[in-house]
């Protein structure tokens, strides 16, 4: 479909109701970017004599925002395939210091399911009517912003992201119960912690001494049920990068850190095993 032709003749259907989430991020930026330029308009100096630090305070809201274009920019480069060398190089900083930057935007992004709107409101309708806007000021540009989506250039594109989109659904719906189960864990280790004995018993108090074998053992289990925990979400992390391969290498770095902290968690488990010995 050329630039000319009306994004509203593309049907209705449920399966555009969301985009893929290259799609998405695109639209995502162009909102964001409708904004600043709302902000900007606003923050032009229109009174004669406006109350000190008025000026600056809007310059600061618009640096704000101009922030927030900036990490949805990133999003959407990573969605398009752009790699964390290709950020780094743009920013002029380097891959390590890009991925420590954005990286958590990219992975919140992914964790709020990859869409740019809320589950009512439909991506390509709310695409269109920032057309109208963007036509307003370049009319020789009537579909500025859904031109160049992936749903337009290639209409039979979203029966395939509509799939990967429910696989990597489901997995986060999965990830985010076992977060909760992580997190009921924890809360119950610092309870453990809290109400267990401050040091080791003294003498031979044969209930002093059960009573801290039994706490150690409460310890551990706890912390043995954490780490199978930590390998699950783990082995979650290396399936979404299957699901959504364009944040493969967030989804990687996720992995690495859940195996980490099992391991971690196992090895205060086996030290407590000894001690109880």
């Amino acid at each position: 479909m050329t630039d000319a032709e009306d994004a509203s003749s593309v049907p209705a259907s449920p399966e555009l109701h969301r985009l893929s989430p290259r799609d998405e991020s695109r639209v995502a930026l162009a909102l964001t970017l409708r904004q600043m330029a709302d902000a900007v308009l606003d923050a032009v100096p229109v009174e004669p004599d406006p109350a000190p630090g008025d000026l600056l305070r809007t310059a600061l809201r618009l640096q704000r925002r101009t922030e927030d274009v900036v990490r949805e920019a990133v999003v959407a480069e990573r969605e398009r395939g752009t790699t964390w060398n290709q950020i780094g190089d743009a920013a002029g900083i380097t891959r390590q210091s890009a991925h420590e930057k954005w990286y958590s935007d990219v992975h919140g992004w992914a964790a709020i399911g990859r869409s740019a709107l809320p589950p009512e409101l439909k991506t390509l309708e709310v695409a269109a009517e920032a057309d109208a806007r963007y036509a307003r000021l370049r009319p020789d540009r009537p579909h500025a912003v859904t031109s160049g989506l992936d749903a337009i250039r290639f209409p039979g594109s979203h029966a395939y992201e509509a799939s990967l989109r429910a696989r990597g659904s489901a997995l986060h719906i999965r990830r985010t119960d076992l977060d909760a189960r992580a997190t009921r864990l924890n809360d119950e280790y610092s309870d453990l912690h809290a109400h267990g004995p401050t040091s080791a018993p003294a003498g031979d108090d044969p209930l002093l001494i059960d009573t801290h074998r039994g706490h150690a053992d409460a310890v551990r289990a706890n912390r043995l049920a954490i780490a199978a925990v930590h390998d699950e979400i783990a082995t979650l992390y290396d399936e979404l990068a299957t699901a959504e391969p364009s944040l493969a290498d967030e989804h990687h770095t996720q992995s690495a850190w859940h195996h980490n902290a099992a391991d971690q968690a196992r090895s205060y488990a086996d030290l407590l095993n000894g001690k109880k010995g």
